[in-house]
C-alpha cells in the first residue's frame, strides 16, 4: 500500500476538522438518540473518534469516556478541542480497536460508538467481537456508516482502484440490510443488546 490508512488520516486531520459538518440535520439526530440512552454515571468507549467532536458533545452527559483513533494528529486535534473546552472527563489516545486493551469484567464499557467507522474496517466481523468484549451485558453499540453498497456501482467503481493502489484507505462495499442482519446475528449469538 502505497499511503498506510494512519498516514493518509495525518495528512487530512487539519482540513478535515475545519469543515462543516455536510448534514447537520442528520448528525443531531444521530446525536440526540444516542444521548437518550446514555446515563450521567455511563462509563463510554468510542473507536474511530476522529478529532474528537462526537465524544466531546456526549461529555456532560457521562461519567467518563475513553475515545481513540489510529491518526495521531486526529487525537491531537481532539486533545487540543477538549483543552480548549475544559472538558476532563474524556481520554482521547491513539490506537486501534484490535490494539485497545480488553477490559476486566468490572471495567466494562455501558456504551460503545463506533460513527461513521464501519465501513472503512478490515473486518467487520472482528470488529462486532472486539466491541462486544469492551462491553458490559446489556450496554448499547451505537454507530452509523455509510453502506457503499446500496450506493450507485459507478461510485464504488470509482473508489474501488484508488483503494487496491493504495492512494485511499480501503472502503468496505456495506449494505445496510445485510450490516443490519450481522449486527442481529452477532447480538443474539452473543446475549449482548446492539442498537
Amino acid at each position: 500500500m502505497l499511503i498506510h490508512p494512519a498516514r493518509f488520516w495525518n495528512f487530512m486531520a487539519r482540513g478535515y476538522a475545519r469543515r462543516p459538518v455536510k448534514d447537520t440535520k442528520s448528525y443531531q439526530h444521530k446525536l440526540d438518540i444516542t444521548a437518550s440512552y446514555l446515563q450521567p454515571t455511563d462509563t463510554v468507549f468510542e473507536f474511530g473518534c476522529g478529532s474528537g467532536t462526537t465524544s466531546l458533545i456526549h461529555a456532560p452527559r457521562v461519567s467518563h469516556i475513553d475515545a481513540i483513533d489510529f491518526s495521531s494528529e486526529m487525537i491531537a486535534i481532539a486533545n487540543e478541542k477538549a483543552s480548549a473546552k475544559e472538558i476532563q472527563n474524556v481520554k482521547f489516545s491513539v490506537s486501534t480497536l484490535q490494539d485497545w486493551p480488553q477490559p476486566q469484567n468490572g471495567s466494562r464499557y455501558d456504551a460503545v460508538l463506533g460513527m461513521s467507522i464501519l465501513h472503512l474496517l478490515p473486518d467487520l466481523d472482528d470488529a462486532l467481537a472486539q466491541v462486544h468484549r469492551l462491553m458490559k451485558p446489556g450496554a448499547y453499540f451505537f454507530s452509523s456508516t455509510v453502506c457503499l453498497g446500496d450506493m450507485s456501482a459507478l461510485i464504488h467503481l470509482a473508489l474501488a482502484p484508488f483503494g487496491a493502489l493504495g492512494l485511499l484507505p480501503k472502503v468496505l462495499p456495506l449494505k445496510a440490510d445485510g450490516t443490519q442482519k450481522t449486527m442481529r446475528l452477532y447480538s443474539s449469538s452473543q446475549g449482548n443488546l446492539f442498537n
